[in-house]
């Protein structure tokens, strides 16, 4: 138990060693007194000089409105019961700082939250608490989840694919966990998407073979660290489940919410989430939109 967390990891993070985590966590436990969640995100980056500035604006102004994004996830896969239900529990696998834990709060009794890095664990612990939202927060690898059999009624994954050393497994302990009957979701950004990559923001990422993809990420921006992220097709999700085990599952293109971005976005991306849907769209969507679902029941 390190700043109240429980680390379970048998592998670090892809960006930094465990113990070298574990101190930047306790780094940030020490500076959160007296510090709102969005002034502990802005100090994190302040402190992480291998982030870029111009990255860090769009990734805080993203974690900002995950609580929202997630929402609407939720309430489009048909995860977000209307009310709280008795004895009803969710994992959110690749929680970052918490953001849909906050969104699941009014449906689910029991939330937990997991992830690889422990830093953002602890900057979880602060967003919670400033939302009045309880949930566990538990340091563990997707691929070795610490829990037992169907423990989870529901297990969300949003944009955790493509960070992953072994997704099949991940998506295996995803379905051993899971009760039976219990439903999940996995979000991601489709490699093949014709817009920059949204992460890193560049043109043509995931159409390289992906030996050569940090080499041409680390040509275009020389301020970044190596590029590890292995954006997924629907063709890769499709695999992932078969091979997981998750059999009743079917990909698609996902709904894109981004209320971060203004009016002028919004108005594009609700004409989008509608269009998404007609047969010639969905099937050039699902080829070539922005970002996949991959939904599965156990």
């Amino acid at each position: 138990m390190i700043c109240g967390i429980p680390d379970f990891r048998l592998a670090p993070d892809p960006y930094i060693g465990i113990e070298e985590d574990r101190d930047k966590g306790e780094r940030l436990l020490q500076a959160s007194e007296g510090r709102s969640y969005e002034e502990m995100l802005r100090y994190y980056y302040e402190i992480t000089e291998e982030d870029p500035p111009d990255l860090a604006r769009h990734w805080i102004a993203h974690s900002l409105a995950e609580p929202e994004i997630a929402r609407k996830v939720m309430r489009a896969s048909g995860l977000l019961p209307q009310s709280r239900s008795s004895g009803l529990s969710l994992l959110d696998i690749g929680c970052s700082t918490g953001g849909l834990l906050i969104a699941a709060d009014n449906a689910y009794e029991e939330l937990t939250g997991l992830d690889v890095a422990f830093r953002w664990l602890v900057l979880g612990q602060v967003r919670l608490l400033e939302a009045g939202v309880r949930a566990k927060m538990v340091c563990a690898n997707a691929e070795s989840l610490p829990f037992a059999e169907a423990s989870f009624d529901v297990v969300t994954a949003t944009d955790l694919a493509e960070h992953l050393r072994d997704a099949a497994t991940a998506v295996r302990e995803t379905a051993r966990v899971l009760i039976p009957g219990g439903k999940t979701v996995w979000t991601t950004n489709n490699r093949f998407a014709l817009l920059p990559d949204p992460q890193i923001r560049l043109w043509g990422v995931g159409y390289l073979p992906r030996r050569w993809q940090p080499a041409y990420v680390a040509l275009r921006r020389t301020d970044l660290h190596i590029f590890k992220v292995q954006p997924r097709s629907a063709r890769e999700m499709r695999k992932l489940f078969e091979i997981g085990g998750l059999r009743n599952h079917y990909t698609e293109a996902a709904p894109i919410f981004a209320p971060h971005l203004g009016a002028m976005a919004n108005r594009a991306l609700r004409v989008y989430n509608r269009m998404r849907r007609w047969p010639l769209i969905a099937a050039l969507s699902k080829c070539l939109g922005p970002r996949l679902w991959t939904l599965a029941s156990r």
